[in-house]
Order: C-alpha cells, then sequence, then structure tokens
C-alpha cells in the first residue's frame, strides 16, 4: 500500500518496542514479511508477518496506548493475542490492529486497556508478528520501525524538557561542502541560536532567490514521488528513504549556504578556504 502522513501513530502514553533485549543480545529475524521460500518443501509461500526469535518467558509488551480486541489459538498461529492502536492524532479515525502470535500466555482480559511498556503476554520461543493498518495488511517492520522513531523522539522531549529539535535522521548524504564539514560544524554550535533568533525576528531575511530554489526542490521531490517511501513517523514524518537522498543533498546545500550567507551578511564570518572572490560573491548575491 502506499504510505501517508495519517499513517504515523500519535500514542497519548509514549512508545515502547514488543520486547527487551540486553545490549549484548542482537535482535534475530526467522522469517521476513513477503514471499518466503519453504525450507524443507523448497515451495514459495507468502509470509503475512515477521517471526523473531526469542527467550522463552520474554514479556510481549504493549507498543502504544491501545486495547486488548481478541484473544485466539488455532493451529497454524497458536495462542495469539490481537492489541489494537488507535491513533489519537487530532481528527484521526485511523487504527493499527497487531496480531502476535506463537504466545505462550496472555495476561490481558480481551477488552484490556494498555499503554505502552505493559506486559500484555508471555511468549514462547518464536514471536509471529502481523500489521493491518485500517484493514490493510502492511509489512510489521515498516510499523515497528514508525514506532522505534517515535519511541526517540518521545523519549529525548521526556528527557531535554520537550526539545522538538534533538532528534535528527542520519542520512549520507553528498553536498559541496562535505571537506568543509567539521569547520561548518563548529559555526553552527557558535552562531545557530543567533541565526535562529535573527529569522524568527525578521533581524535576517533569506534571499528571495533562496526560497524559490528551495520551493522547487520540495515541489520536484513531491512530483517524483520522493516522499513517503516508508511509514512516517515523528523523527521521519515525510517517510524518506533511498528515493529522496539526492533531494535531501540539494536542500542540505541550499540551508548551508544560506547559513553561510548569514554569517557573512551578519557576523562578517566566512569559511578559511574562502577566496576573496567567494567573498565578495557571497555578499553581494541577492
Amino acid at each position: 500500500m502506499e504510505y501517508k502522513q495519517s499513517m504515523n501513530l500519535v500514542s497519548p502514553s509514549g512508545y515502547a518496542m514488543p520486547f527487551e533485549l540486553s545490549e549484548t543480545t542482537p535482535l534475530e529475524i526467522t522469517l521476513g514479511y513477503g514471499k518466503q521460500t519453504h525450507p524443507v518443501t523448497g515451495k514459495e509461500f507468502f509470509h503475512h508477518g515477521v517471526d523473531f526469535k526469542v527467550y522463552p518467558h520474554t514479556w510481549l509488551k504493549a507498543l502504544a496506548t491501545g486495547v486488548v480486541s481478541g484473544i485466539a489459538s488455532d493451529r497454524e498461529k497458536g495462542f495469539n493475542i490481537t492489541v489494537n492502536y488507535r491513533n489519537y492524532a487530532a481528527g484521526s479515525s485511523a487504527v493499527y490492529d497487531v496480531v502476535y502470535s506463537h504466545i505462550k500466555e496472555s495476561i490481558c482480559n480481551f477488552g484490556k486497556s494498555v499503554n505502552a511498556g505493559d506486559n500484555i503476554a508471555v511468549c514462547d520461543d518464536t514471536l509471529h508478528i502481523e500489521v493491518r493498518f485500517n484493514g490493510d495488511e502492511i509489512d510489521p517492520i515498516e510499523f515497528l520501525t514508525m514506532v522505534r522513531d517515535n519511541l526517540i523522539v518521545y523519549d529525548q522531549k521526556t528527557i531535554q524538557g520537550n526539545n522538538p529539535e534533538i532528534a535528527t535522521l542520519d542520512f549520507k548524504v553528498e553536498t559541496p561542502y562535505d571537506s568543509q564539514q567539521p569547520e561548518i560544524d563548529q559555526m553552527y554550535q557558535r552562531f545557530f541560536g543567533k541565526y535562529m533568533i535573527d529569522l524568527l525576528t525578521n533581524r535576517y531575511k533569506v534571499p528571495n532567490g533562496t526560497e524559490q530554489v528551495l520551493r522547487d526542490v520540495l515541489a520536484e521531490g513531491a512530483s517524483s514521488g520522493a516522499y513517503y517511501e516508508h511509514t512516517p513517523s515523528m523523527l521521519n514524518p515525510l517517510g524518506l528513504g533511498e528515493r529522496s537522498l539526492g533531494i535531501i543533498g540539494r536542500i542540505q546545500t541550499i540551508l548551508t549556504h544560506d547559513f553561510l550567507n548569514y554569517l557573512a551578511l551578519m557576523h562578517g564570518v566566512f569559511l578559511s578556504t574562502m577566496t576573496e572572490y567567494e567573498k565578495k560573491k557571497l555578499l553581494t548575491t541577492p
């Protein structure tokens, strides 16, 4: 299915991963989502969920604010429990239904309300997870990645006093400023706060040409399908992925250039590698 902004889950109680691992224990996926080959028969089949290897008696935890909407047992999935996670974003009616299978024991009754991190069941040695968004099946890894990203942002906001600027995505993009990045990072540390204040108070105005180029690049990204490659999250609201690397690199170049333009105009500060011609061009280009 096509990903969209409404797929970002908003949870009043925060977020949690389905089970905990020690720092030295790697996450082990024994069977992924989608077309798979049976290890015994060699036949292809479609796997509707993801299987994780877990230690017996591992606690299964609620991922967000939700309600236990099903408890059942069958030959294929064994003992399973379904939790309905409603999206609490304003005006949203979206829901995620997550089915956990091959569990050992449920400790929640049908209709039980749960919060992120609550123990809801006890795992056996395999945990099978299936996810549906408004009834449509999606890759559980996409959903769990979104939950993890939201967990990172939620935890950092809590620790840092609800500061929305501390969590960032780490994409490996290339810009013309890569060789000068250490010096630019030092400039950011010293002047970025002043840069933002001067932008907000209109002491510094972004050049019209820079604004237009930025709009053009963003529009190009939308028309080329660079956005919503993955399920959106608080950390990655546009669902950016490999398709968007070129767009990200160009935007980063534009923003870096504007910051250098600000330093030149407002503080008379330039990169040490700039020639006199480059400095003059930076100061005189509208």
